[in-house]
């Protein structure tokens, strides 16, 4: 079943690591939602809402280039060497 872009993206903007799991990354995706959540609860503990997005943003925006980068090597076979795939 061909995966789409965009429900990667939204799944991966809404929750980082789903859009991972979406793909078939499964361990990979689970890591990662794991990590946010973590990260994301002792940041906002810590540190005050408006910084704490700051903090919490780069984490973000680098798993939803990371779940982009892993659909355009799906669609070109190049997954093979991934550790964390399925």
């Amino acid at each position: 079943m061909a995966k789409d872009l965009r429900i990667t993206i939204i799944l991966g903007f809404l929750l980082a690591g789903i859009g991972h799991i979406y793909l078939g990354f499964i361990k990979r995706g689970i890591v990662i939602l794991i990590i946010g959540i973590a990260f994301g609860y002792i940041v906002s503990s810590l540190v005050p809402f408006p910084l704490s997005w700051l903090i919490i943003g780069p984490y973000w925006i680098w798993q939803l280039v990371d779940v982009y980068n892993l659909y355009k090597k799906l669609g070109l076979g190049e997954t093979q060497n991934y550790d964390f795939k399925k």
